[in-house]
């Protein structure tokens, strides 16, 4: 509804205040459930379930304190036997979303330290397979939002690195660099919003600009220092190719980082599934044999493979 966010109710916790003003819908209108700052209970959970309702609004002013309150209670929520996965993915994407968005608006050490505690969580579920991939792949949002975008990139990228690697990694290296995925693109903060959300193609002059965000991305995470070196290449690196034909340097070959390999290939996924106002989203297996037929050459074919084969049950289904 027009100003009113909506979320499962699954999302707030019982005996806890909640953060705002709380609504259900009957019929065309909104109703008060819960009052900001008053306990929500079980009484609340049994006249939600009595009627039916699975659904709660918040109005879109009070989105912040709801976030913020999500993201404190992340952890409980997705070790919460009684809330399905797809609930459990549905949280986490609005929460880290939020996170991503207020990192790109504002890319400071304290932004990016609060992306990571909110990513965390989940980089551990999919590393221990208690989060399906398939439920995390029906919700995401293929827009050309950035903070949709670092979003989807920083789920798949991380899924297909342990895939690819798993028990390869005993020291956890993969969680740390992972978090590289998520803010691959965290130079297009310092991108003219023009040109980021330009609907048409943009213009030789404007794509030399676009083509910076790699290298103000690597600075970024260098002078912030809240994530590895390592890290920080991956948001240099995203965009080289194998052959040399990418940017910002031409790297080629082994020369560039095996993560940022990895995110070159979800990168352009992602992008390749996005619908754009001068291009219809292509299907997700469309998308794959598009990318194995005639951008093979720029990709690492073992992690290629390795993505086809992460995706290809989920395509079939």
């Amino acid at each position: 509804m027009l100003f009113y966010k909506d979320y499962p109710v699954e999302f707030l916790q019982v005996d806890q205040e909640t953060p705002c003003t709380v609504y259900f819908r009957q019929g065309d209108n909104l109703i008060m459930l819960v009052p900001k700052h008053a306990l929500f209970g079980v009484q609340h959970i049994d006249f939600l379930r009595e009627r039916g309702i699975d659904t709660i609004y918040v109005h879109t002013r009070e989105r912040k304190a709801m976030e913020h309150y999500m993201a404190r209670h992340l952890d409980k929520i997705l070790v919460d036997q009684s809330v399905p996965p797809r609930v459990k993915a549905e949280i986490f994407y609005s929460t880290s979303g939020y996170a991503m968005e207020q990192v790109l608006e504002d890319p400071r050490a304290e932004t990016i330290g609060d992306m990571k505690k909110t990513i965390k969580g989940m980089l551990n579920h999919i590393i221990s397979n208690r989060v399906v991939l398939s439920d995390l792949f029906t919700i995401t949002t293929h827009d050309y939002l950035t903070y949709h975008h670092c979003l989807n990139v920083g789920i798949f990228a991380t899924a297909l690195a342990y895939k690819f690697y798993g028990d390869k990694d005993p020291d956890n290296n993969l969680e740390r660099l992972s978090y590289g995925f998520f803010l691959h693109d965290i130079g297009k903060s310092k991108v003219p919003k023009a040109i980021l959300t330009k609907p048409d193609r943009l213009n030789a002059e404007e794509w030399q600009i676009m083509k910076q965000h790699p290298q103000w991305g690597y600075n970024i995470l260098m002078q912030t220092g809240h994530l590895t070196d390592e890290a920080a290449y991956i948001a240099l690196e995203h965009h080289e190719q194998i052959n040399g034909s990418g940017y910002p340097n031409g790297v080629k070959g082994d020369r560039i980082h095996p993560c940022a390999r990895i995110c070159a290939i979800v990168d352009m996924f992602d992008a390749l599934t996005t619908d754009r106002p001068y291009k219809p989203a292509l299907k997700p297996f469309d998308a794959l044999r598009y990318m194995q037929q005639h951008l093979i050459y720029g990709f690492d074919p073992s992690y290629l493979e390795t993505f086809v084969l992460l995706l290809a049950p989920k395509q079939a289904a």
